[in-house]
């Protein structure tokens, strides 16, 4: 059986790491070069877990040797991809490009501008397979795409609580609220002084305040996708001293006359057959979803019958980062979605 090599640039960062974490165990899928800026020498020095790859060696992210496979994984900071991912094509037009920043999410340059600032790069097909769109869908966009954006964390969750309610029409999407519990991995891993254990422990932490936020102009777009008017989103993240995981508590005003019947037919009729985002009766808590490719949702109307609240939990590294790129992956190379991917997690 021909086996796909997967590059991965940007290794030993925290979303890297997890798409390798994936690979290891993908049966139709094969590792690569492991690059990354800085850090030299076995992989097993940065991520110890990886037990059974730990004497792959990190080397300089360069586009010749990355070039000289099947697919590339970008692991880069924002406003970094771009650049090396023009090298790359420039030496193998053929290859599979996944970003897991940034740089090729938006569709729109005024946003970038607002939230990112810089030249704006071409947009990749978004690799949000469960994404709701009116016409082509999302699973039809990602076959056979060649250059894939994974998603934000933040954004998919808050998109998987609001979109079922978008779409079937019992919400415009405006006056939309949402309040994220963040574990401290979606930070990343640069050690910054806010992000020490001293500083984090048995603290919660907001950051991106008063809609400053990245992931926001992202989910807003997702929701137009599903059929959503909004131009507004009020978004806070905070940050809680927890490694891996995003609970996304998602307040969605809602047409008048609105039962907690046609709630349940929404989001029931989103997620039905879904593989990894599933509607639950009951509220789902992150450790459900630690170390799975899952994002749990659960939806009800409030009592006074304006608004719905909404609940998304999901890793924000597996379902929110790497596993939506594997699981894009698959599509583009026409393998089933849920190959090397898990809805189990490691609850407690």
């Amino acid at each position: 059986m021909h086996m796909t090599r997967v590059s991965i640039a940007g290794a030993s960062g925290y979303a890297g790491g997890e798409a390798l974490r994936l690979l290891v165990s993908h049966p139709e899928l094969e590792i690569g070069t492991l690059a990354a800026h800085s850090s030299r020498g076995p992989i097993g020095g940065v991520h110890p877990h990886l037990r059974s790859i730990a004497d792959r060696q990190l080397v300089a992210i360069e586009a010749q040797s990355l070039a000289d496979s099947d697919v590339v994984i970008l692991g880069l900071p924002h406003g970094a991809s771009a650049a090396i991912s023009a090298e790359i094509l420039a030496i193998n037009p053929d290859i599979r490009i996944i970003d897991l920043g940034a740089d090729h999410r938006l569709e729109n340059e005024a946003d970038w501008a607002a939230y990112y600032g810089g030249e704006m790069a071409e947009p990749w097909a978004y690799a949000m397979p469960e994404l709701i769109r009116k016409g082509t869908t999302q699973r039809e966009l990602l076959a056979d795409a060649k250059l894939i954006a994974s998603p934000g964390c933040n954004a998919s969750s808050v998109t998987f609580a609001a979109q079922p309610a978008v779409s079937a029409g019992i919400a415009g999407g405006e006056g939309i609220v949402a309040v994220l519990a963040v574990g401290y991995s979606g930070a990343g891993k640069a050690p910054k002084p806010h992000l020490i254990a001293s500083e984090a422990l048995g603290s919660l932490a907001p950051y991106g305040v008063g809609g400053t936020h990245r992931h926001i102009p992202e989910i807003m777009q997702n929701l137009r996708h599903a059929g959503g008017t909004l131009d507004k989103l009020s978004f806070t993240p905070v940050l809680a001293p927890v490694s891996r995981g995003i609970l996304a508590t998602v307040s969605i005003p809602v047409a008048s006359g609105t039962t907690q019947s046609d709630v349940q037919d929404a989001y029931r009729s989103a997620y039905d057959g879904e593989p990894f985002v599933q509607f639950m009766d009951s509220v789902p808590s992150t450790a459900m979803t630690t170390g799975a490719n899952t994002a749990l949702v659960h939806a009800v109307l409030d009592r006074d019958e304006e608004r719905l609240t909404a609940i998304c939990a999901l890793d924000n590294l597996v379902k929110g980062t790497a596993g939506a790129a594997i699981q894009s992956l698959n599509l583009s190379l026409g393998i089933p979605e849920e190959t090397g991917l898990t809805t189990i997690g490691v609850a407690p």
